[in-house]
């Protein structure tokens, strides 16, 4: 192997690709869920049912009951409520 191919590969196992722009972190509430989740670029619809995101890679779907948007700021959402389902969909719609 070249010095040249190492290089590639060491970047590609842990430069950019390491680095997403979308994170997600769950916690039992009181309320059922907590939900953030960052690299959030808009709310496409939503209802006490169904909240639809967008991100640069697609979209999240949760699901559930009793879903609210607790916090909506610098490209990060707080969902909280009773999740029943989250679905990630690629592409355009």
């Amino acid at each position: 192997m070249t010095k040249k191919s190492k290089d590639r590969r060491g970047e590609s196992s842990g430069g950019a690709f390491a680095l997403s722009g979308f994170h997600l972190e769950a916690d039992k509430t009181g309320r059922g869920m907590s939900l953030i989740f960052s690299g959030i670029i808009g709310i496409k619809d939503f209802s006490d049912s169904f909240i639809y995101l967008l991100s640069h890679g697609g979209r999240i779907c949760v699901n559930g009951s009793k879903l609210f948007i607790n916090v909506y700021e610098n490209n990060t959402v707080e969902i909280v409520g009773r999740v029943e389902g989250i679905v990630f969909k690629y592409g355009k719609d």
